[in-house]
C-alpha cells in the first residue's frame, strides 16, 4: 500500500524554509538591535566617565585645605594636595589638548600641560566655587556633551576660601 509521498514532503519542506527564513530575520534583528544598545551604552559611559572621574578624585582627596581650584596650561583645573612622607605633592585635574589629564607632581614643581597623562577625550572643565565649600563643575565630553555637577567638600571649604 502506498502512501501519499509527494505533496506532504513538498509541504514539509515548505513549512521547514519558511520557519528557517523567519528564524534568519529574527536573529539578523536581533543582532541590530543589540549593536545599537551596545553603541547607546558605550555612548552613555563615555558622557560620564569624565566627570565621574573627577568627583570621585575630589571625594577620595577631600581633607582640610586638600582641594583648591585654579588654573593650569591657560583653563580651568582642580589641585588635590596631599603630603607623602612630609613632601607636599599635587594632583592637578584639567583638560589640554581634546583630552581630560592628571598630572601628579611634587607641589609647586609644574611641568607643562602635555605632562599629564590623558584620562579620557574632553573638550573643556570650568571650575567655580558656588558657595564656601561647593565646587561646580561643568565638563564638556569629547562629544560635546556637556554635565555639571555640584561637590559638596566634607571637610569644609576649599583651601584659603578662594574663589577661581
Amino acid at each position: 500500500m502506498r502512501h501519499g509521498g509527494g505533496a506532504g514532503a513538498v509541504a514539509s519542506m515548505a513549512l521547514t524554509c519558511v520557519f528557517g527564513t523567519f528564524l534568519l530575520l529574527s536573529m539578523a534583528a536581533g543582532a541590530g538591535v543589540y549593536r545599537r544598545v551596545g553603541e547607546r551604552i558605550e555612548r552613555s559611559a563615555a558622557e560620564r566617565t569624565g566627570l565621574t572621574y573627577i568627583t570621585a578624585k575630589i571625594h577620595s582627596a577631600d581633607q582640610a585645605g586638600g582641594i583648591h581650584a585654579g588654573t593650569f596650561g591657560g583653563a580651568d583645573a582642580v589641585y588635590l594636595l596631599e603630603n607623602l612622607d612630609g613632601v607636599p605633592y599635587e594632583t592637578i585635574l584639567y583638560v589640554y589638548d581634546g583630552a581630560l589629564r592628571e598630572l601628579f607632581c611634587e607641589q609647586a614643581w609644574e611641568p607643562g600641560p602635555e605632562a599629564g597623562q590623558a584620562v579620557t577625550e574632553a573638550r573643556e572643565l570650568l571650575v567655580t566655587e558656588a558657595a564656601p565649600g561647593l565646587l561646580r563643575l561643568r565638563y564638556t565630553g569629547g562629544d560635546g556633551h556637556v554635565s555639571q555637577a555640584d561637590v559638596w567638600m566634607r571637610s569644609g571649604s576649599m583651601e584659603g576660601g578662594e574663589t577661581p
